[in-house]
């Protein structure tokens, strides 16, 4: 794992470098190379495909002028994922209500082409376990919801997380205890029933052993 994560910050650096002596193109293979995860942290805090779509813009709008002051000490997916989660966050706490998955129904599904069913949104959408976990995802505070759409939807581990969010190890381990505990009452409230989610009790245990 290690090794792919130094082969990609290679990658990146080197895709940067390309972009700062003037090739525009290496920036489209950086936007081409993170738009779907960057959409899919974004979808999960929001909870609309719409506007998750016109935030990923936004944010690679922002890389986009922003590279140039990009510090090569750190790592680019780390740095993005973090500009991806603020904007995500900054734009659920402008919404005047809660927002929910507008899921695709299987009726406007099958009038779907097969250009537009590999776009990001469907590609989530199939990931996603039921309409049920994103709607209760939705009722968690933000202050939770980040950390668990890093963890669950981007399969990030905790070392990143901390690293993202800039948070210590052990912060991120606590945070991301309490956001599943908070995510589960929600559950439980809306559908009368328990969920569990991938890495539940490696991330539990983790978090019991920093707490004592």
């Amino acid at each position: 794992m290690n090794g792919e994560r130094t082969v990609a910050t290679d990658e990146d650096s080197a895709l940067i470098a390309r972009f700062l002596s003037g090739d525009a193109t290496a920036f489209d293979t950086l936007f081409r190379k993170y738009q779907d995860y960057v959409y899919h942290i974004l979808y999960g805090i929001v909870g609309s495909a719409e506007e998750a779509r016109d935030l990923t813009q936004d944010v690679f709008l922002q890389v986009y002028r922003s590279l140039p002051r990009f510090r090569h000490n750190a790592r680019f997916a780390t740095w993005l994922y973090r500009i991806a989660v603020n904007r995500g966050v900054d734009a659920a706490r402008g919404s005047r209500r809660w927002k929910f998955l507008p899921l695709v129904q299987d009726n406007s599904a099958k009038e779907q082409s097969a250009d537009e069913m590999t776009e990001p949104e469907f590609a989530f959408e199939k990931q996603m376990a039921q309409e049920s976990i994103q709607v209760a995802l939705q009722r968690c505070p933000l202050s939770h919801r980040d950390i668990l759409v890093l963890r669950y939807y981007r399969e990030m581990s905790i070392e990143e997380i901390s690293e993202t969010l800039e948070c210590t190890l052990a912060a991120a381990k606590v945070r991301l205890h309490r956001a599943r505990k908070v995510f589960r009452e929600q559950y439980e409230r809306l559908y009368g029933a328990t969920v569990d989610t991938p890495r539940a009790k490696e991330d539990s245990a983790d978090a019991k052993q920093t707490i004592r």
